[in-house]
């Protein structure tokens, strides 16, 4: 047959490629027998007819294993793809050579690729109408949910449903400070496996998933033989998955900027449809990335809309909103509460005398000396020098010994000094009246610092 007409005749970038079979069924050596003129252009001076297609590329199992299945099998497949290795997206299309032109041991078919350098919308939605109606699904429940928590939890569960494993979980990583942990989890039968799961996802394998990942798309073992392999490439791994009883696994990186931040792990799945499954995980994975990636965002900006950036603990911002839900019965503070407002005496010397980082230090000491004594009840900087303690479910007698050790450790000559007030309460109602009660004691406490050390007196 003549294998350059063929790939002559096409506009894309075109080449024939063989499929070693072995008698087992798998598969040895596959080559590159002819290219048209686009094809070699893209490939460079590198390029020579009957060459390995890994002399060009790094190896890629997904990859060949649709060349199996195209030039063996003989099945008609596309998928557009991240190809890490080259840091473009591939979309490929696998069309069958008929087998009367294939002899004992080698299959032939013809590969069509295009290249886009980011991910095309177009492209990614060319999917099949079997798995069109599971990806619209998974990205309603990803937004119809309360709650991020309840909407990940409902998407974990229906890509367990949906690829009939035993197990589907998103696993966060944070390799930069060494962390790793479950986001969500489900398992066949609603089983409660997590912690046993979690045993076998020591730190040394999670974080040796990202070399492992590589320039693929996503890990997928599906019988013996890819065990064996992935076993070549990671011992330790295939260890924990053999200790674990995993006979079949997918693992999809969730990125962003090309930095992995978790993971779809999904264990035990249904491999008759295993081309469909990879159709819909990667679209999902590539959603489920977005959807994580733009919370922890969301997060993030409500982290820095309540929290003092200098100090830690909790802004003015904060405290507002926190008192109005408590008005409102949105979130009420517990009875019985205290309330103490402590203003730090002497900053303004401290930054007349060693500048404002002297008095922003002092003011981090301030903090760290309110968490010391009260760092499990909600502490907010309130103002320049001013910060204000909500001390819920207290009885006066341990809501008044805090506030005496506090002062203890805060009084004349220490190197944090505050004036104090406070006031308790049984009623919820009393909140604010509590608040107001404090802030009225706090500045009797401050006049009376001053009148004793006049020369501290603020200007």
């Amino acid at each position: 047959m003549d294998f350059q007409k063929i790939v002559d005749a096409n506009e894309l970038a075109a080449a024939v490629l063989s499929v070693e079979k072995k008698p087992d069924g798998h598969y040895r050596e596959i080559r590159i027998v002819r290219a048209n003129s686009l094809y070699k252009k893209i490939m460079g001076n590198g390029y020579h007819d009957g060459m390995l297609y890994s002399e060009l590329i790094p190896v890629e199992k997904n990859f060949e294993d649709f060349c199996y299945r195209s030039a063996v099998l003989k099945q008609h497949l596309h998928a557009y793809v991240e190809t890490k290795a080259l840091d473009v997206w591939t979309d490929g299309t696998y069309i069958p050579l008929s087998s009367k032109y294939d002899t004992d041991n080698l299959c032939y078919f013809l590969f069509l690729f295009e290249f886009t350098k980011r991910p095309d919308a177009k492209r990614l939605a060319d999917i099949s109408m079997e798995i069109a109606p599971l990806v619209i699904q998974t990205c309603i429940n990803l937004r119809n949910a309360d709650n991020f928590t309840e909407s990940m939890n409902t998407v974990i569960c229906d890509i367990r449903e949906k690829t009939e494993a035993f197990c589907s979980s998103i696993i966060m990583i944070d390799k930069e400070h060494k962390k790793y942990a479950p986001l969500c989890t489900s398992f066949k039968n609603d089983a409660r496996l997590e912690d046993e799961m979690m045993k076998h996802l020591t730190p040394e394998v999670v974080f040796s998933w990202e070399e492992t990942i590589g320039n693929h798309d996503c890990i997928i073992v599906k019988n013996e033989h890819d065990m064996e392999e992935l076993e070549k490439i990671n011992p330790l791994w295939v260890k924990s998955l053999k200790a674990a009883k995993v006979n079949s696994l997918v693992l999809a990186p969730l990125q962003q900027k090309k930095k992995i931040f978790g993971v779809l792990f999904i264990t035990d799945f249904n491999i008759d449809n295993l081309i469909t499954l990879k159709e819909f995980i990667k679209l999902t994975a590539f959603f489920l990335s977005s959807e994580i990636a733009n919370n922890e965002l969301m997060e993030q900006l409500e982290y820095l809309s309540n929290i003092d950036t200098l100090t830690g603990v909790r802004n003015r911002n904060s405290m507002n909103v926190r008192v109005d839900w408590h008005v409102k019965n949105k979130n009420i503070v517990k009875t019985p509460f205290g309330i103490i407002f402590a203003d730090l005496n002497g900053l303004k010397q401290c930054n007349d005398n060693g500048g404002h980082a002297a008095g922003d230090k002092l003011l981090i000491k301030s903090a760290r000396l309110l968490e010391k004594h009260l760092g499990k009840y909600e502490i907010y900087r309130a103002g320049g020098d001013e910060f204000v303690v909500i001390v819920s479910e207290c009885t006066k007698d341990f809501f008044d010994k805090k506030v005496e050790e506090l002062k203890a450790e805060s009084g004349y000559g220490a190197e944090v000094c505050f004036a104090i007030g406070s006031d308790w309460s049984t009623n919820k109602d009393d909140l604010r009246l509590c608040m107001h009660n404090a802030d009225e004691a706090m500045y009797a406490d401050k006049s009376k610092y001053y009148e004793k050390h006049p020369k501290e007196r603020r200007r």
